[in-house]
């Protein structure tokens, strides 16, 4: 199911619950009717790490 959203897949987001920069991959699932979010967060020098987020813990990058 998939939950209208203001997020976009591909683009840069500001996670708050990690207080990093991630890359939003794709709506996963709607849980309590919020999307969730698969995010791909850089760690290190070619490390990527993939998780999934709250809609909601997204906000956008200045340009």
């Amino acid at each position: 199911m998939k939950v209208k959203s203001s997020i976009k897949g591909g683009a840069e987001y500001l996670c708050t619950k990690l207080g990093d920069v991630v890359v939003a991959i794709q709506q996963v699932a709607v849980v309590k009717g919020a999307a969730m979010w698969e995010v791909e967060r850089k760690i290190g020098a070619g490390i990527k790490r993939r998780l999934i987020v709250s809609e909601r813990s997204l906000i956008a990058m200045p340009a």
